[in-house]
């Protein structure tokens, strides 16, 4: 699979991953669960249609960007990189936080309501960095 082959991970992440493959230069892996968070900010900023949020959050289901509106991100993150700090993350709700991520441990007891989904779904200032130089030098990417 070509998009496996010398793709480059984001803090190492194996598990539930997508594919960036772009029209220029090297693949970027992603968990899940910044993934979805970025995807959260591109919708909020009008970047992508609730289609292509729909598509670009599942594997395989053709989601795309082209290389103006992946200039475009990379001009948005750009933005919220400057409201934000390096030791800050962007939670679920698209606002930020110093406080490390609660860790969970889940098992057949745990309870929906125990559980902070706006603080465990975050994504690191260092994600935003590296999704924004993937953007700017892509020419636009599909997510496998």
């Amino acid at each position: 699979m070509r998009w496996l082959r010398g793709a480059r991970l984001f803090n190492g992440h194996t598990h539930m991953s997508f594919i960036l493959v772009p029209q220029n230069g090297e693949d970027l892996q992603v968990n899940g669960w910044t993934w979805r968070r970025t995807l959260e900010l591109l919708l909020a900023k009008n970047l992508i249609c609730d289609e292509n949020y729909e598509r670009m959050g599942a594997q395989g289901c053709g989601g795309q960007v082209d290389g103006e509106v992946a200039r475009r991100i990379a001009d948005v993150i750009d933005h919220k990189l400057a409201e934000i700090k390096p030791e800050e993350r962007m939670l679920a709700d698209l606002t930020t936080t110093t406080r490390p991520k609660a860790t969970y441990i889940f098992d057949s007891s745990t309870k929906l309501d125990d559980i902070d989904t706006n603080d465990i779904y975050s994504t690191s200032y260092e994600w935003l960095v590296t999704f924004k130089d993937f953007c700017r030098s892509s020419g636009g990417f599909e997510v496998f």
